[in-house]
């Protein structure tokens, strides 16, 4: 039970990049923002591929939160990922996402994906409806005098590959750049099948 006027955290599950990923795909989006009008560029330190969304959150439920986390990410083995592409959502004249697509042990990570909803249900986090679809953002809204490019995205980043060994609860600060700070982790300790 929540306690009355109790803070609330706005709170997401994901998959943080190691730092050489993380360059990676900064090296291609300083190259893109030149030609490329975004209203926002996400800092480096924010890169991540999410797991689940949670949104506002009643500060007091985060340790069991936590605790349900590192029970659902240590059935799993450890995976590896990689960035390989690029792409966009929205339309492609004026997307409102500019991402960076990976490549890598795909089921493995919606099968985590799958085991992290489930374990949220209980805290009454209702899973999306549409598709999971995982990507790295990169940038939000463009706002360019003429459509976007699409052959400006090339290849996307150059590739890396990076061995994912935990789950990350961030909890979003509005207005601070980097804006996505740790609050724990859940590591994964199962055994590849």
């Amino acid at each position: 039970m929540s306690g009355f006027g109790e803070s609330m955290e706005r709170l997401f599950i994901a998959v943080h990049l190691p730092e050489e990923a993380s360059a990676n795909i900064r090296e291609w989006a300083e190259k893109l923002s030149g030609q490329a009008s975004f209203r926002k560029w996400v800092h480096p330190a924010d890169y991540h591929v999410t797991v689940q969304f949670l949104g506002d959150t009643p500060a007091g439920r985060i340790p069991e939160i936590v605790q349900a986390l590192q029970t659902a990410a240590s059935a799993h083995a450890p995976f590896m990922l990689g960035v390989s592409n690029a792409g966009v959502f929205g339309t492609n004249a004026s997307p409102r996402i500019l991402w960076a697509g990976l490549n890598g042990d795909i089921k493995a990570l919606s099968a985590l994906h799958r085991s992290v909803v489930s374990s949220m249900e209980a805290f009454g986090y209702v899973p999306e409806s549409r598709p999971y679809r995982p990507h790295i953002t990169v940038a939000r809204k463009f706002e360019g005098k003429f459509p976007f490019m699409m052959d400006l995205l090339g290849s996307g980043p150059n590739p890396i590959q990076w061995k994912v060994d935990e789950l990350t609860l961030f909890r979003t600060r509005l207005g601070h750049s980097p804006m996505y700070e740790k609050l724990d982790v859940a590591r994964l300790h199962g055994h590849s099948k």
